[in-house]
C-alpha cells in the first residue's frame, strides 16, 4: 500500500479513548467517579491532537497557517549587521531551489501551511531531509506525521536520533543530519515541543461537547414557542383541535402579529429560556473567545465581526495585532531554527529569515525612504534596489543628494 495511503488510513482508524470509572486503572478516587473520560485527556497524544482539528481550533490555525504560507523567506549571507551588508543568495542557490521545490508534490505554500499545522497542533514538525546520493547535498524536503516520530535522547550529543514507525511498517532510526526537528519550546520537556492546542486541552473538549449537546438538542426535536394552561381537564381530541386552530390561525408570516383570543380558563404565556440555557449559550461563546485567545487570533481574522458599525478599522486593527502579535513571532522562530538546521550546511553565514508581515511596515519604509533621501543618508538608486526596482542608468542617482544641493 503506497504510504500516502496508509497515513489516510492511519488517521481515519478508530482510537481507544481512556475510560475513568471504578474498576479502571484512571478511575478516580471516591465511589461516584465519572465513567467518561477526563477533559484534556489526549493532551499527550499527538494522534488525538491532530484529530482535535476542526471547530474553533480550525479557524484559529488555519489562520495563522494560511498567514504564514503567504510569507516568502529571505535567504543571505550575513556579512555584518547592517541591513547593506545581508547580501541575497541568487535564486540559482541550491537552498533556494530547496525551498522552491520542497519535493515533487509539495509545493513551497503546502511546506509552510503543513509545518504551522503541526507546530500549532502538537508543538513539534518534523522535515526528513532526502540527500543526493551522489553529491550528498539535500535534493528533499518531506513532513513526517509528529506521531510517528520518537526522539532518542543522548547524553553528549543530547539527540542520538529520531525513530520513525510509520503504520504498517517496521521503524526506522535516522541519524540527526536527517532531520529537522522544528518545535515550541516546553518548558517541562526539553526534546518536545508544547502546542497552544495542548496547553488549551480542557477548553477545547468543552467546546466540542457544547456542540455536540446542541446538536443532540436539535435532533431531539424543537421546542414548542407558545404554552396554553388551564385548570380543566382536557381530552386528547380537545387538545389536538386546540393545536390545530392554532396553527391554522396563526402560522405564515401575515399572521405574525395576529392576536390571540382565549376562553374556557386557558392562559398563554411563551417559552422562555431558562437561567441554565442562557448560560449555556454564553459557555458557548466564551469556549470559542478562550480558544481563540490562546492561539492569539482576533476574532475578526477568523469573519466574526460583532461590531459593523466600525467598518474598516476593524479589519485594520485585527490585521496588525494578528501579524505583529501572533504570526511574525513564530516566522522568527522558523528562520532562527532553519538557520542553525539547514542554512549552515550551504556556509558559515547564510540565513533564513522571514521579512517583516506587518502591515505597518511598508508605510513606514515608504517614509523611512522619503527621510532618507532628504536628508542624503541614501541615493535614489539605493532606495529603489531596496524596493527591488532597477537602478537608474544616471550617475547623479548614485550619488547622494544633499540638502541645498541639487
Amino acid at each position: 500500500m503506497p504510504l500516502i495511503h496508509r497515513l489516510g488510513a492511519w488517521l481515519k482508524a478508530p482510537r481507544l479513548r481512556p475510560v475513568t470509572g471504578v474498576g479502571s486503572p484512571n478511575a478516580a478516587p471516591g465511589f461516584f467517579a465519572p465513567p467518561y473520560p477526563t477533559g484534556g485527556w489526549w493532551k499527550n497524544d499527538a494522534t488525538e491532537q491532530l484529530r482535535n482539528y476542526s471547530s474553533w481550533v480550525y479557524a484559529a490555525v488555519n489562520a495563522i497557517a494560511q498567514e504564514t504560507a503567504r510569507q516568502k523567506p529571505y535567504l543571505y549571507v550575513n556579512t555584518g549587521q547592517a541591513e547593506h551588508e545581508q547580501t541575497p543568495l541568487p535564486h540559482t542557490h541550491p537552498l533556494c531551489r530547496l525551498l522552491d521545490e520542497p519535493n515533487p508534490w509539495l509545493t513551497p505554500w503546502e511546506l509552510w501551511y503543513s509545518t504551522i499545522v503541526s507546530l500549532e497542533l502538537t508543538g513539534n514538525c518534523f522535515w526528513y531531509i532526502a540527500h543526493d546520493r551522489m553529491s550528498g547535498a539535500p535534493a528533499e524536503l518531506w513532513i513526517i506525521p509528529t506521531p510517528w516520530v520518537k526522539v532518542l535522547p543522548d547524553a553528549r550529543d543530547y539527540v542520538k536520533g529520531y525513530e520513525v514507525a510509520a503504520p504498517g511498517l517496521p521503524s526506522e532510526t535516522f541519524h540527526p543530519s536527517e532531520i529537522v526537528h522544528l518545535k515550541y519550546p516546553n518548558p517541562l520537556d526539553m526534546h518536545y515541543g508544547l502546542s497552544p492546542l495542548q496547553a488549551n486541552a480542557l477548553t477545547v473538549d468543552t467546546n466540542s461537547e457544547l456542540l455536540k449537546s446542541r446538536y443532540h438538542a436539535f435532533l431531539a426535536g424543537s421546542r414548542p414557542g407558545l404554552v396554553l394552561q388551564t385548570e380543566q381537564m382536557l381530552t386528547d381530541q380537545t387538545v389536538k383541535r386546540f393545536e390545530e386552530r392554532l396553527t391554522e390561525k396563526f402560522s405564515g408570516r401575515g399572521n405574525w402579529h395576529r392576536p390571540l383570543v382565549l376562553e374556557q380558563g386557558l392562559k398563554a404565556s411563551p417559552w422562555t429560556l431558562t437561567p441554565a440555557e442562557m448560560d449555556f449559550l454564553n459557555s458557548s461563546k466564551m469556549t470559542r473567545d478562550e480558544i481563540l485567545a490562546v492561539f492569539r487570533v482576533p476574532p475578526p481574522i477568523t469573519g466574526i465581526v460583532e461590531n459593523a458599525g466600525l467598518g474598516s478599522n476593524i479589519w485594520d486593527g485585527a490585521r496588525v495585532m494578528f501579524c505583529e502579535g501572533t504570526v511574525q513571532p513564530k516566522l522568527e522562530l522558523l528562520g532562527q531554527s532553519l538557520t542553525r538546521d539547514l542554512a549552515r550546511r550551504y556556509g558559515p553565514d547564510v540565513v533564513v529569515s522571514f521579512p517583516d508581515c506587518s502591515p505597518r511596515v511598508l508605510e513606514q519604509r515608504r517614509k523611512d525612504d522619503e527621510l532618507d533621501a532628504r536628508l542624503g543618508l541614501r541615493t535614489y538608486n539605493e532606495i529603489r534596489k531596496s524596493r527591488g526596482l532597477r537602478p537608474i542608468a544616471d550617475a547623479k542617482f548614485d550619488a547622494p543628494i544633499l540638502p541645498g544641493h541639487s
